[in-house]
Order: C-alpha cells, then sequence, then structure tokens
C-alpha cells in the first residue's frame, strides 16, 4: 500500500515552475481548427458547440507513420465534408515509444502508430480542419514536459493521458520519482497555458477508476484526480470514459455525473465508443454502434457536457482500422443522431439528474476519506506530488477495503465492466481446467499497457494451486523470461495487443535460450505485428513456429500451462 517513504515529496514547486518556464519560453500556438474556427482554443470551440447544443464527432486514427496517418485523415475528412458533415477533433494514436525521451526512441520496440519527429509537429496541428488530441503517452511518461511543450507551441492543447501515470509503466521500467518529476513539469506547463485552453485528459477506463467494483468509486476517483489537478495544481482536467463502459445506462449516468462534477467551468473531451461489445461479427458489431451512439447522443441533446463522440470501427477489436472503415461509422453516426433527436424520451432525465447528484455527494465524500486515509499514512495532502506518488503506489482493491468506502445500495449495485469481466473469466477459467497446478510457478506479465489477462491469470491460476510471480504492465520480454530463471518458475505468461507480437516473440525465445529458460511459454491477446506498410499482419504461425504456445483463449491457459511443465 502506502508509506511515508513511498511517497516522500519532490520540491513541487519547483518542478511546476520549471513546466511554466518551458511554456512561456515557447508560447501556446493555434491549430488549423482554431483559426478556421475564430476561437483561441479547443476549449472555446467546446464552450461554444455546448451552448449551440450541438454534438460533436471525433475519430481515432493512429497508422505505421505519420504520413500514412495523415493520408488516412485527408480521405476522412474529405468524405465527411463532401457528405455536408464535419468531424470536430481526432485522436492521435501515438506509439507507446513516444512517452520515452527524444533520444531514447530510437532502441525502443516498433508498435503501432506514429512516432513523431520534430517536424511533424505542426503538421499534425494543421493536417486537417479538426483538432488533434493527445491521448496517450504524453502526459505522466518521462517525455511529459518535452512532448507537453512541442503540442502546446503548436495549437494542439488536449493531452493526456493522467489515468496512465497511476496504471502504466513507461517501457522498459521507470524510476517512480522521476516519472513523477517529470509528470509535474508537464502539469505545471498546463496549468500555466490554461488560460489559453490547456486541457489535461484523463482516460478514466485506463486508469484506476476501472479497478474498482462500483461505478460510485469509479466516481470517486474522478473527484480525486479534479481534487489534484484543478483544486492543488491549478489545471483544467477534463474526464473521459466509455470504451469499457457497454451498460448503456451507465453511459447516460457517467456523462452527466462528470457534468456535475466539473461545473459550468469544466468540459469532456471524449466518449469512446463501447469497445468490449465488439467481436468478430461485423454485424453484431453495428448493433452494438447504434445502441450506444443513440444513447450518447441523445444524453447530449439532453444536456450537453462538452465531450466529443467516437463511434468505434466495427473491425477495432480484429485489427487497426482503415480510413474507410472510420468514414463507414462516422457517417453511421449523422444518421443514428436524426434518430436521436426523435427521442427526447429515452430516459427519465429528471430521475437521472437526481441519481447523478447523490453519486457525485458520494464521490466527492470518498475522495475525501481516500485523501484522510493518505494523510494517516504519512502523506502531505497539500503537496501534489506526494499525493501523486502515494496513489501511484495504492492498490485499489484493497484501499476499498481498508477505507471502507461503500456507495449507497442504487449506486453498489452499478459495477464496472472490468470487475464484473474479471470475476466471470476467473470462473470460467476454473470451470473449464482439466487438472490442477499444485506447486506450478508461473510467471505472468503484460508487455504493453493492457491488463485485463494479466488481471484475471494473476486471480484465477492461484485458485487452480499454480504460484504466480506477476509482473508489471508494460514489462519486457527479457524481464519475464528473468523473472522466470531467478524466480525457478515453470512457464510463462505474457500478453501484448499493440502489433508488436512477432518482435516480442521473437525477443522471448531468444532471451529463454540465452537465460536457459526451458519451461512452456504462452503468448496471447492480438497476435500481429506492424510490418510498415500501415496495418498489422496476422503473425500466429511465425510465434508457432518460434516454439511458443498461443492460447485463443484464457480459459486455455492451464492446460496449456499443464501439458507443457513435467509432472512432478
Amino acid at each position: 500500500m502506502v508509506t511515508p517513504g513511498n511517497a516522500a515529496a519532490s520540491n513541487t514547486s519547483a518542478l511546476l515552475e520549471e513546466g511554466a518556464h518551458a511554456v512561456a519560453t515557447h508560447g501556446v500556438g493555434r491549430s488549423r481548427l482554431s483559426t478556421a474556427a475564430d476561437v483561441g482554443s479547443e476549449f472555446e470551440y467546446k464552450r461554444q458547440a455546448r451552448e449551440n447544443r450541438r454534438v460533436m464527432y471525433h475519430a481515432h486514427i493512429g497508422l505505421g507513420t505519420w504520413p500514412a496517418t495523415r493520408t488516412a485523415l485527408h480521405e476522412i475528412t474529405d468524405a465527411l465534408e463532401s457528405d455536408g458533415h464535419r468531424l470536430d477533433r481526432f485522436g492521435l494514436c501515438l506509439e507507446s515509444a513516444m512517452g520515452l525521451p527524444e533520444e531514447q526512441r530510437g532502441a525502443a520496440q516498433k508498435e503501432t502508430g506514429p512516432r513523431l519527429e520534430a517536424e511533424d509537429w505542426d503538421d499534425v496541428a494543421n493536417a486537417v480542419t479538426a483538432q488533434p488530441h493527445l491521448g496517450d503517452f504524453v502526459i505522466g511518461t518521462p517525455a511529459s514536459l518535452e512532448n507537453t511543450v512541442r503540442a502546446l507551441a503548436v495549437g494542439i492543447t488536449t493531452l493526456g493521458n493522467i489515468g496512465q501515470y497511476f496504471s502504466f509503466d513507461p517501457p522498459g521500467g521507470w524510476d517512480e520519482h522521476q516519472l513523477r518529476d517529470a509528470t509535474l513539469r508537464a502539469l505545471g506547463a498546463m496549468a500555466y497555458a490554461r488560460p489559453q485552453g490547456a486541457i489535461v485528459h484523463s482516460y478514466l477506463d485506463d486508469g484506476p477508476a476501472m479497478q474498482f467494483s462500483t461505478y460510485g468509486n469509479y466516481l470517486a476517483w474522478a473527484a480525486l484526480e479534479k481534487h489534484i489537478l484543478n483544486d492543488l495544481l491549478g489545471v483544467r482536467v477534463a474526464h473521459c470514459f466509455g470504451g469499457l463502459v457497454p451498460q448503456l445506462p451507465a453511459r447516460a449516468f457517467l456523462a452527466l455525473a462528470l457534468l456535475e462534477m466539473q461545473g459550468t467551468d469544466g468540459v469532456g473531451s471524449m466518449i469512446y465508443g463501447n469497445t468490449v461489445d465488439y467481436g468478430r461479427d461485423l454485424a453484431r458489431n453495428r448493433s452494438v454502434l447504434d445502441d450506444y451512439l443513440l444513447v450518447d447522443i441523445a444524453t447530449q441533446l439532453a444536456a450537453p457536457t462538452g465531450h466529443a463522440l467516437n463511434p468505434v470501427p466495427l473491425t477495432e477489436n480484429i485489427r487497426i482500422p482503415n480510413a474507410a472503415e472510420v468514414i463507414d461509422v462516422q457517417l453511421a453516426a449523422r444518421e443514428v443522431e436524426i434518430e436521436a433527436r426523435r427521442s427526447s424520451d429515452l430516459f427519465d432525465w429528471s430521475r437521472l439528474d437526481v441519481e447523478v447528484k447523490t453519486a457525485v455527494a458520494y464521490a466527492e465524500s470518498a475522495s475525501s476519506r481516500i485523501i484522510e486515509y493518505l494523510v494517516e499514512q504519512g502523506v502531505d495532502r497539500t503537496d501534489p506530488g506526494s499525493l501523486l506518488l502515494a496513489l501511484r503506489h495504492t492498490e485499489i482493491r484493497k484501499l476499498e477495503r481498508i477505507v471502507d468506502i461503500k456507495p449507497p445500495p442504487g449506486l453498489a449495485s452499478l459495477e464496472p465492466w472490468k470487475a464484473s469481466t474479471a470475476k466471470g473469466l476467473v470462473g470460467q477459467i476454473e470451470a473449464h481446467a482439466e487438472t490442477r497446478l499444485d506447486g506450478v510457478r508461473v510467471v505472468v506479465a503484460g508487455l504493453d499497457v493492457h491488463d485485463l489477462a494479466h488481471d484475471v491469470l494473476a486471480a484465477a491460476l492461484p485458485n487452480l494451486g499454480a504460484e504466480v510471480i506477476s509482473l508489471s504492465s508494460g514489462s519486457t520480454p527479457e524481464a519475464a523470461t528473468n523473472a522466470a530463471v531467478a524466480e525457478d518458475a515453470d512457464a510463462i505468461v505474457v500478453s501484448t495487443y499493440n502489433g508488436a507480437a512477432a518482435a516480442l516473440g521473437k525477443r522471448l525465445a531468444a532471451a529463454a535460450t540465452e537465460q536457459g529458460f526451458d519451461g512452456p511459454i504462452l503468448i496471447g491477446g492480438v497476435l500481429n505485428q506492424d510490418d510498415g506498410s500501415g496495418l498489422p499482419v496476422d503473425v500466429h504461425d511465425e510465434l508457432r513456429r518460434l516454439g511458443l504456445l498461443c492460447p485463443t483463449t484464457l480459459a486455455e491457459v492451464p492446460r496449456l500451462i499443464s501439458k507443457g511443465v513435467p509432472s512432478t
């Protein structure tokens, strides 16, 4: 949990001033959208759209390089404009190596998404008349300040993801205090640029919020972030949600609760489409798309929050979507909006408003109780740096038990997708297990930021008798094999989703040979490789030729481990 040593204060004021000075030196620019719309920043643009009750739309995109991504962006915006529509903003899905200092990126493993060079930043801000959003691998990374300064200088003013600071590790790991200090410098820059519209983006589904067992406590985490960022640091924070929120009433509830929490000066960043109900059946995915868009659009019409809506391409859970697939769902969203404008009675909005006020009051109270607990552990409640570091070290489920934050009955029944899904998957693994794994030692690691499989296996395998050596998200293949040798493990299980499966598999196999590890190595997730052609290619066969096992479901993992580990 938290100790005073873990939360040792840095010189917070000096770090914030360093960030402010960097922005004062380089300035805050205007993007192509701001110039075209005659507004000072995206914040002003969002406020105008909210006042006019105009629904805003967002597209997420990130091919292998910035030139390929720029070409796709032009195709998307041209198609929408020819049909009489606008794209308000786009999220650039950067490669995770962008979170490393510029001089270290060349040695990092290539994954999906573009890696920006110094000359690319201005082009990103001005390529199309849609506002860029940098929601990953900017703030909360070792390169927080340099990325933030470059972005602000060209008019990219919504930057994140502060949620990743609490939950993710940079590629190869990083010193905790250095990471916290880098984050504080960037937050100082964003506080300085607040009058010019700077917004710190937090995707709650990526951070600790989604680790809680109820949506009441999910909102408590949002209130905690708001207190640290808005109240203590003077930063404007905008919360995002949606990718891991499949329940339709919960989507409307969260949008309105975040609006209530932020107040009139706040705006949301974006609402991500429901990705967890997508599969390989594109017809079913279309039905899922229509359902969540109807709710999200109706909510924005009833109570505009400043969020832009992100219709997720139907192929999202199969591969990296192409431009035509992005255009398809963007046009579909405009058709759904026509229907939503006829559906003002979709919810009992007055009843929902009462529930929202109850939820926000609870969330703010629970947030205060969490801070009181941290103070009892020796954390300085007035020092944002100490709070940030302490919360990064906090295990959410233990926090819920220790602080005893229990929402009222109505809120307690609203269970986040990750909690309910993890419980269901653990149950499936146990129900389908053909043998126990008593005494078998297993290293479990996520090789990128996606951690559901890691969390499920870390919970399920011990119930089958296994001893789990759990590594953090963003681990390297070498770290996994080193841990296996050091801990005398019998098997290694890793997951990856970021388009680098072949390269990571080769490193796993090579590290296992070098370290003398001869047990079974399982690799799952989305097993494709970005080969520079724009869209990743499937690499299952290549991984199998390396001697790696590729389970298609988590339920297969115990059988494959048992099959590969000699009986004792």
